[in-house]
């Protein structure tokens, strides 16, 4: 699937990342208004209504309307998880495989492909004993799905924005990125390029970590914002008292680059020590805060780590003059914050190998 552009999952995913400008706009404002998430919903259900009755009255037209990218992937989703249902118990260990052991048939919710290619997903009724204690139900069908549809869209695209950035970041800044080479050579026989590097030596990697986390700092991925809500009220010092159940909105942005917090050199300056000192636990969150944040943090971390010591023990990153200093000119905000394209010669480290 890897080696074929044309992939029809491939093509669904990043169609996902390409909806149209006014639908930007309301996913956007539901970010900054957290209120709005309910005219957001509406919105797509209106929009799902009107969609599934002119199919049904106008059948032919389903060969000139594509169908929703996210639906695509769900019922590819389905289909799977069907799959392994008729397979039954697999000695293969997959967080799919996790997911359904982890759900009772008592409450799997009965969806089948052609319900939810017809739209009728909204008619869906959870089934859930009213006796059964809240932390220990059992996971439903629905909601299996719905979290293989978010780890597979979470990280088609974010991983590969991160990775842009970082490729500006070493064209831009070559006395850095030397010294990240000095590093990974410390760690790393070169002339054992071809080795896999291990977790537990990454892990060992300090100047490594401190590179990756100051490039997010200063270009994080996520949008704009993060939303946060209140468990109870509390009293925050010259802003006053913040009632239980209020909407907190949190700019990311101006906490990365918060003097006070990352001082005393200019947090506009890549200066990846900065991180050898300890700083606030919620000044750095590129992958959010909190027990709701991103499940596959420390999961991207260690890829992001992993493609920079096997591209970095052999290659040199280079800037290409004005093409290299441009992508910053169009940035896509949508479900990620990345930029159009980032432009970068490579070059061997060891000239004789040209």
């Amino acid at each position: 699937m890897q080696n074929n552009i044309n992939d029809p999952y491939l093509i669904c995913s990043q169609t996902v990342f390409d909806e149209e400008n006014a639908v930007k706009v309301l996913v956007l404002l539901s970010l900054f208004i957290k209120e709005l998430n309910n005219v957001w919903i509406k919105f797509h259900h209106i929009n799902n209504f009107i969609r599934y009755w002119f199919l049904r009255i106008f059948p032919l037209a389903k060969k000139f309307i594509q169908e929703e990218p996210y639906k695509w992937i769900m019922r590819q989703t389905y289909k799977m998880m069907e799959k392994r249902e008729q397979i039954g118990p697999m000695n293969r260990t997959d967080l799919m495989q996790l997911m359904l052991e982890s759900a009772s048939n008592e409450d799997f919710i009965q969806l089948s492909i052609v319900d939810f290619k017809d739209g009728q997903t909204s008619a869906m009724k959870k089934e859930e004993k009213e006796n059964e204690p809240p932390l220990i139900r059992k996971l439903t069908k629905h909601e299996i799905a719905s979290n293989i549809y978010l780890f597979m869209i979470a990280g088609y695209e974010t991983t590969s924005t991160a990775l842009s950035y970082i490729s500006y970041v070493l064209a831009t800044h070559p006395d850095e990125q030397q010294k990240l080479q000095e590093h990974i050579d410390i760690h790393f026989d070169s002339e054992t390029e071809d080795d896999m590097p291990s977790y537990d030596t990454i892990s060992q990697m300090e100047y490594l970590d401190m590179f990756v986390r100051e490039t997010l700092r200063m270009y994080p991925i996520l949008p704009i914002v993060i939303n946060r809500q209140s468990m109870e009220e509390f009293h925050i010092k010259d802003i006053g008292t913040i009632p239980a159940g209020t909407y907190i909105a949190v700019d990311i942005y101006h906490l990365h680059f918060d003097p006070d917090l990352w001082g005393p050199v200019d947090p506009h300056i890549f200066y990846p020590e900065r991180f050898a000192t300890k700083r606030h636990a919620m000044a750095w969150i590129p992958f959010g805060a909190g027990p709701r944040n991103c499940v596959g943090m420390r999961f991207a971390l260690m890829e992001l780590k992993m493609v920079l010591v096997r591209l970095l023990k052999t290659y040199s990153l280079v800037s290409c003059g004005n093409q290299t200093c441009k992508p910053f000119e169009n940035l896509k905000e949508y479900i990620v914050i990345a930029p159009e394209h980032v432009i970068i010669c490579l070059k061997r480290r060891n000239e004789h190998q040209n």
